[in-house]
């Protein structure tokens, strides 16, 4: 029972520290794999409503004062967007994910193209911009 335990915490605090690098984290370049699992990371939280897990995307400053509200305001109709886009489509098929290569060298793009199977198409993604002050990678939120 104590293996489970401690296994347990232990897989806790490593899944904090994992998240609490969602902003200003560093990658080899903008086309690092990385980008993959912090884009996928992000658009699940978006699908499970896992506002605590977005919140790790965005600065701390913004969780200040009267900010926090407004910002979590956001945070919520953005995964509320991406759930209605999801139950519009239906069970949807993941056709491709890919890094874009057509981006400036502190711009990441992660492409992800699905369809219903239908005739319905989807492209989606994440957007990463390295810091004006070279202190890492942020997402953009949308």
């Amino acid at each position: 029972m104590k293996k489970i335990l401690i296994g347990g915490c232990l897989l806790t605090i490593s899944s904090l520290a994992l998240a609490s690098q969602n902003v200003g984290f560093t990658a080899k370049n903008n086309q690092d794999p990385i980008f993959i699992e912090k884009c996928d990371m992000y658009k699940n939280a978006q699908k499970n409503n896992n506002i605590e897990l977005l919140k790790t995307f965005v600065e701390k400053k913004w969780f200040e004062g009267d900010k926090a509200t407004k910002i979590e305001a956001f945070i919520v109709k953005m995964a509320k967007k991406r759930q209605k886009k999801l139950k519009k489509a239906g069970g949807y098929i993941l056709t491709e994910k890919r890094m874009s290569t057509k981006t400036q060298p502190n711009v990441s793009h992660v492409v992800i193209e699905w369809n219903n199977g239908k005739k319905s198409y989807h492209s989606d993604g994440c957007v990463f911009k390295m810091d004006i002050n070279q202190n890492g990678w942020r997402i953009t939120i949308r």
